[in-house]
């Protein structure tokens, strides 16, 4: 990480872990909000204080919900922003090439590693907090470990094999080294397990609040659910099947009901209209500028009725504006966030189960992965069963049902295109349009790094 953006880090620390309706900041937390200092974190800290500081690291991943969702839901064909006042996303993110120094490179690089100089100041004086119980201390260690587990894996999925900066030195002076996809992997891999080993000695309760986005897994025993089945999506992204099945049968997965509401247990990023609090950065009504790919529709699945997919027709309609930019349109408008304080899925046990498909598709177990499959695609799409000797080929079903069970949710279809090698399965709305595999690294980490530049500061053409 560059010396410019760590100092930054400090500037913003405090003004970060305020903005969440979880914790309030106020003078009694921060003596001056214009030049805050993190002597009271780092010299004596006390309970009050990092509590905040955790509310804040929610707060930051709260933050780059939108481009997952939205800059690589463009990337993966999910979405387009067809906004007539910034032709960027279409010039940039549908025609190309990736500059580093280009529109929309950024993809929560800044933010990332912000949260992550955040997070890791915890880590350094968790064990000094005198008013933390060894079981507290755990309990914090946890939290925080899983959600820097979750910054590196977001890295990782934007960047690939151009790799990432894991080490974030305290000294902004100094630079972390980039390191490999697959060392990326295996540190944040075990991460997460140290993670799980400090919640396992969490105690009863966390000594924070958590939002009502964690409601059923807001103590150290329930969401260590939460994070193996963080691990289990970390493994499917690196193929390694039996170490999935094992995270995600520890995790909160479930068929016991086929209802939507069992579908849809999770945790999530919660928004209000509350002073100081954030709205939903996806919310476009009319729409303005988002609007889905209108083969979204078009190409669902057909129910016994004769009608499409439940997925498609309740995440997408046919409205009555149509945007047009640059020679592409869309009249289809999301309808997956209805108000400006619908809250954003972080990981559902929808997608929970495909996951348990997948590895037992990886592990050659068919007749497991077809069990869930079905139960997927007909209690939330609607659709036939598939035969349970179904011959086809069953990754193209997985892939199918994740298109449709997590849409607009995370930028999945790209990143899903991508691991089994069909970007270029995904439809180009024009001839002069390219789908890109990654993202190169934004230009103000690459001019920091003229000794040793890395192999992402280039331009990503695409295909």
């Amino acid at each position: 990480m560059t010396a410019s953006r760590l100092r930054k880090t400090r500037a913003l620390f405090l003004v970060a872990v305020c903005a969440t309706a979880a914790a309030a900041c106020n003078a009694a937390d921060i003596a001056n909000f214009n030049n805050p200092n993190t002597s009271q974190l780092e010299g004596s800290p006390d309970a009050s204080t990092v509590n905040t500081a955790v509310a804040g690291v929610l707060a930051g991943s709260r933050a780059s919900a939108g481009t997952w969702a939205s800059t690589l839901g463009v990337f993966g064909r999910e979405i387009m922003n067809l906004d007539g006042a910034e032709p960027r996303n279409v010039l940039a993110l549908l025609i190309g090439p990736l500059e580093p120094g280009g529109f929309g490179v950024d993809v929560g690089w800044t933010n990332t590693y912000r949260n992550l100089r955040t997070a890791y100041t915890i880590l350094d004086v968790v064990d000094k907090v005198p008013d933390y119980s060894a079981a507290q201390r755990s309990a914090v260690k946890g939290f925080v470990k899983t959600f820097i587990a979750q910054e590196y894996a977001n890295q990782l999925r934007v960047r690939d094999t151009f790799g990432l900066v894991f080490d974030v030195p305290k000294n902004p002076s100094e630079q972390g080294a980039f390191i490999s996809r697959e060392e990326g992997y295996t540190k944040t891999a075990a991460l997460l397990d140290e993670a799980r080993t400090d919640l396992a000695a969490g105690g009863a309760a966390f000594p924070f609040t958590l939002t009502t986005g964690f409601a059923g897994f807001n103590t150290p025993a329930t969401f260590l659910r939460v994070n193996r089945a963080f691990k289990a999506r970390l493994e499917i992204y690196r193929g390694r099947w039996a170490e999935a099945l094992a995270a995600v049968n520890e995790s909160f997965i479930s068929t016991a009901s086929g209802s939507a509401a069992s579908l849809n247990t999770g945790i999530f990023h919660v928004y209000s209209t509350s002073s100081g609090d954030a709205v939903n950065p996806m919310y476009d009504p009319t729409p303005r500028a988002l609007v889905v790919v209108p083969e979204f529709l078009t190409e669902a699945r057909l129910r016994a009725d004769g009608s499409r997919d439940l997925r498609a027709t309740s995440k997408a309609v046919v409205g009555s504006v149509t945007l047009a930019t640059q020679g592409i349109s869309s009249n289809v408008r999301p309808t997956v966030y209805p108000t400006n304080v619908t809250p954003v899925p972080i990981i559902r046990n929808e997608e929970l189960i495909l996951i348990r498909a997948e590895a037992n598709i990886g592990l050659g177990n068919r007749a497991a992965a077809i069990s869930d499959l079905n139960f997927v695609r007909t209690n939330a799409g609607g659709l036939p069963a598939l035969a349970s000797d179904y011959a086809g080929d069953l990754v193209t079903e997985l892939l199918y049902d994740r298109r449709y069970s997590l849409f607009f949710e995370y930028g999945h279809r790209w990143v899903d295109s991508r691991r089994y090698n069909r970007l270029g399965d995904l439809r180009k709305q024009l001839p002069t349009h390219r789908v890109f595999p990654l993202v190169p690294i934004p230009v103000d980490e690459c001019n920091q790094r003229t000794n040793a530049l890395p192999r992402g500061c280039v331009n990503v053409l695409g295909s």
